[in-house]
């Protein structure tokens, strides 16, 4: 079997590569971020690549399973980053649901546990980080 649409894409995105990511999505796919952004139309879809890609130094992701069943893969995946400020968020739990057309990634959907985006760190809260967990006061 070919390797699949999503082992593809996350190459591109573990090469921090905008280009090659975005350019596997069709003229008007969709993408829905674990953090709910949205966006459709690949030049759409290229800047919310742009935006998620820049806050990292390195990303990482393991595919732990997959399926498919006719122009639909599903994978449980594992992310890894290093982030600008050089903090580590390890082994993240992600589900893609994949809907692959001819011309290429039709929709993308990336979901995880209610997160927020890789770059933002809460103001004014207390609390505290242990290790690569934001920890709320009790």
């Amino acid at each position: 079997m070919d390797e699949s649409p999503i082992a593809q894409l996350l190459g591109g995105v573990d090469e921090l590569d905008v280009d090659a990511a975005a350019a596997m999505f069709a003229g008007d796919g969709r993408l829905l971020t674990v953090d709910g952004r949205r966006a459709q139309g690949r030049e759409a879809v290229r800047d919310l690549l742009r935006d998620f890609l820049a806050a990292l130094r390195s990303s990482t992701h393991r595919i732990t399973a997959q399926w498919q069943h006719e122009n639909v893969w599903i994978a449980e995946v594992e992310a890894t980053y290093e982030l600008r400020d050089w903090r580590q968020l390890t082994a993240l739990p992600r589900a893609f649901v994949l809907r692959d057309g001819p011309a290429g990634i039709a929709d993308l959907r990336v979901y995880g546990s209610h997160e927020r985006p890789l770059g933002e760190t809460p103001k004014g809260e207390k609390g505290t980080w242990i290790g690569e967990r934001w920890m709320p006061p009790l």
